[in-house]
């Protein structure tokens, strides 16, 4: 992305107790993160590099403002407005395509006289609900799908990369991939992959993986 929102409150909140040194890395790390669109590395010698500051800073920032997942430095914030930015990202494509924004002349349709008071208010309220109902993610039904292990672990994390690849279509799918592959041996023996490192690797498109499934001890 090439642009993201700066709470200058809560920064300022949450990093008043920074050295000159700290602030400089936990800003480069924000810089990194909305940049790539992902998590930052687990090679913190690399990501020290990357960002020209001492390894033992660049540690101690990603210690206290990130979650360290399997597949990186995880930050909510920072999904939460890559998944805002990419959504209207994919609006103003969408306008585009339908040449712009209509204009407030035809956006809005003529008064009909005719219409009743009664027929008014049912529109408007029809309207308003339409417009606060909100949308359900399917997320929790993955979540409950999934075996309980010591490896099921950062379900934020989880829930904003589902949303931001809105898999929502692809719920029932990816709940009987993981259905077969409990029955896999692998996965019976506790060698089950984290959720999260699932969902980021789209698990659920590996053919072969879903091929081993066992019955007892036999594999077929």
């Amino acid at each position: 992305m090439i642009w993201y929102k700066f709470h200058i409150g809560d920064y300022l909140t949450h990093t008043v107790h920074l050295s000159d040194a700290e602030d400089l890395a936990y800003r480069r790390l924000l810089d990194l993160y909305y940049m790539s669109e992902k998590e930052i590395p687990l090679d913190t010698e690399l990501v020290a590099r990357k960002i020209r500051l001492d390894l033992d800073i660049t540690e101690s920032v990603l210690g206290e403002f990130f979650e360290r997942t399997e597949t990186g430095y995880f930050n909510y914030r920072c999904d939460a407005e890559i998944a805002r930015y990419n959504k209207q990202v994919e609006n103003n494509r969408q306008l585009g395509k339908r040449g712009g924004r209509p204009k407030k002349s035809e956006s809005k349709p003529k008064s009909n006289p005719k219409q009743t008071l009664t027929d008014t208010e049912t529109e408007k309220e029809r309207n308003t609900i339409s417009s606060v109902a909100p949308t359900l993610s399917r997320f929790d039904e993955f979540w409950n799908n999934w075996p309980a292990s010591k490896r099921k672990v950062a379900k934020t994390a989880c829930k904003a990369k589902w949303e931001r690849q809105a898999l929502d279509p692809l719920t029932d799918k990816i709940n009987a991939v993981v259905a077969r592959l409990k029955a896999s041996e692998q996965w019976v023996s506790g060698f089950e992959p984290a959720p999260l490192t699932f969902i980021n690797q789209k698990r659920w498109e590996d053919e072969s993986e879903t091929d081993s499934v066992s019955v007892g001890r036999k594999v077929i």
